[in-house]
């Protein structure tokens, strides 16, 4: 797939991305909620919600158990159209468990995007793992 539309309307949703990434990588709820639009969704082969009070409330119920996440994206490609868009990304995540070990996962982010007040945000991102590696046991002392 080709990327398509104004250059500069392709870099500010790749700068969008890395906010995504950044506020998963340091756990910041809010800001990585920011990414989205009010109503905006967030899907999963695990859940599916809508709204940001979904949204915060599955972040919640996922970082119950988690001590850390390393988040890494890449943007397959970007197609604007106007104040809209569509974006295939992948996403590799390490995730440090409170019960110890790792669980890591490779996938993909079917995304929909729109501008609004100037800002680009998440309408919709839809994942689907590729590679799921099961929790490793904690390492012995």
């Amino acid at each position: 797939m080709a990327n398509t539309g104004p250059l500069e309307d392709r870099l500010l949703i790749r700068e969008l991305y890395g906010l995504y990434g950044d506020a998963s990588c340091r756990g910041d709820r809010e800001a990585w909620n920011t990414c989205f639009t009010e109503a905006g969704e967030w899907n999963s082969h695990m859940f599916a919600c809508a709204g940001a009070a979904a949204r915060r409330a599955e972040w919640d119920r996922l970082w119950a158990d988690w001590d850390a996440v390393a988040f890494w994206g890449e943007i397959g490609w970007i197609r604007v159209d106007g104040d809209a868009a569509v974006a295939r990304s992948y996403a590799r995540e390490i995730v440090q468990l409170k019960a110890g070990g790792l669980f890591k996962l490779f996938g993909s982010y079917d995304d929909e995007l729109v501008r609004e007040d100037g800002q680009w945000l998440f309408v919709r991102r839809t994942y689907a793992p590729m590679i799921l590696e099961a929790p490793e046991a904690p390492l012995p002392d």
